[in-house]
């Protein structure tokens, strides 16, 4: 099979799969597969595929096909300037995250600050922190091993290990009544905030592929946030900052949960115009 012939196959299984970006999926994959450029399948389009690569090709296909993320097919993914390994046992990191990261940063102004990362994941936005400020302290809980053990690959691989503690542990109970309680600069998350009922209509990708646990949080979607608003108040320092990345329409619901012990609650929006980053100021007037 030459290898216009192998796009064209390729192209015509993904169409059949309901996949939505069929053409696009083939080349990448294949360019993937033969560790070549774009230029080069274009140049190389009468060649033949060779029966090795051509089944390496089609079994990525047949993956892709079933509906699994080429993230997870190739096993990485571009976040904040930096490839992380990324796997099953983790959420795929996405561009609206990065925003999180924008604001993370700017709440980190003195060179020996500390943040904690609830949830890290692959930890895309605790690594994009410390190889942006390699003064912080880091912090990353995660109360998955599978994704802690993922996260550290990725700092040891990006060079950042020696800045990052990671714990295993639910929200911020390993640092609670502890030597960091009113000690924290930034707590930020992008936890899990999809309403149980609202799973069954996520794309097929992310609901059968992507990690039910970093995903779905209750009937309402707020059950971890809920939860991690007074832990962080706990933590954090007079004047600390808490960042939270928040589902579709969650603006009004989230907001209302800052009360006492809060100040200067703003909502950034993403590209789209949608609300999703919610940065809140834990007051540094002690009220008795």
């Amino acid at each position: 099979m030459k290898i216009h012939e192998a796009l064209a196959r390729a192209t015509s299984l993904l169409e059949e799969a309901a996949c939505p970006h069929p053409r696009m999926d083939a080349e990448f994959l294949l360019r993937h597969s033969l560790e070549v450029t774009r230029s080069f399948l274009v140049a190389h389009s009468l060649d033949e595929l060779g029966p090795s690569s051509e089944d390496s090709f089609f079994t990525l296909i047949r993956k892709r096909s079933k509906g699994m993320p080429i993230q997870y097919i190739v096993g990485k993914q571009e976040f904040c300037g930096l490839e992380f390994e990324v796997d099953q046992s983790v959420l795929i990191p996405r561009p609206e995250s990065e925003l999180l990261v924008e604001e993370v940063l700017k709440s980190l102004s003195e060179p020996t600050t500390i943040l904690v990362d609830v949830g890290t994941g692959s930890g895309c936005i605790a690594i994009a922190v410390a190889a942006e400020r390699p003064g912080v302290k880091v912090v990353a809980i995660d109360v998955s091993e599978p994704a802690l053990n993922l996260a550290r690959r990725n700092a040891r691989k990006l060079g950042v290990a020696g800045h990052i503690q990671f714990l295993q542990g639910d929200l911020l109970e390993p640092l609670i009544s502890g030597s960091m309680d009113g000690k924290v600069d930034c707590v930020c998350s992008n936890p899990p905030y999809v309403a149980e009922g609202g799973l069954l209509s996520l794309q097929r990708e992310v609901r059968d592929w992507e990690p039910r646990i970093a995903l779905a949080a209750g009937e309402n979607g707020l059950q971890i946030i809920e939860r991690l608003v007074p832990q962080a108040l706990v933590l954090l320092k007079p004047g600390g900052i808490l960042a939270i990345e928040i589902g579709y329409s969650q603006q009004d619901q989230v907001t209302s949960l800052f009360k006492a012990g809060w100040q200067a609650v703003r909502v950034r929006e993403d590209l789209n115009g949608i609300p999703r980053i919610v940065v809140a100021k834990k007051s540094s007037i002690l009220v008795s």
